[in-house]
């Protein structure tokens, strides 16, 4: 991934993550590049009275991402860590409040599925 995509993906979520008013103080608290091939940021963000944090890591052709919803402890996670191979669209998987663990529908388009994520969130939060 070229530096220019990297900075056009991260310029293009926190755009995303602007167009929400539920989201605030929304801060790049991570961003390294290592080479041409290996990238990783993490975005942090309030949505009273929780936080927000989304983590990307690109390497050659592996994608990971997270998103979290916390307070003093986890709420909602997304990710694709590659394990519960049992679930349907695996990797990609879902852990709630009570940390049981079920498929996901997110498919590793950081920006399409940051808006499933929202929408999910905000049905949590009763938004």
């Amino acid at each position: 991934m070229s530096k220019q995509l990297k900075m056009t993906l991260i310029n293009d979520l926190l755009v995303r993550m602007r167009a929400f008013p539920e989201l605030s103080d929304i801060e790049v608290v991570e961003h390294q590049s290592i080479d041409d091939e290996t990238f990783t940021f993490k975005i942090r963000a309030t949505i009273v009275p929780n936080f927000l944090q989304v983590r990307f890591l690109a390497d050659k052709d592996l994608k990971r991402y997270s998103f979290q919803l916390y307070s003093d402890h986890p709420l909602l996670r997304w990710d694709n860590a590659p394990h519960y191979s049992n679930l349907p669209n695996f990797p990609h998987h879902f852990h709630d409040q009570n940390e049981s663990i079920s498929s996901s529908i997110l498919t590793g388009n950081l920006l399409d599925d940051f808006d499933i994520v929202m929408i999910e969130i905000k049905k949590f939060m009763n938004l």
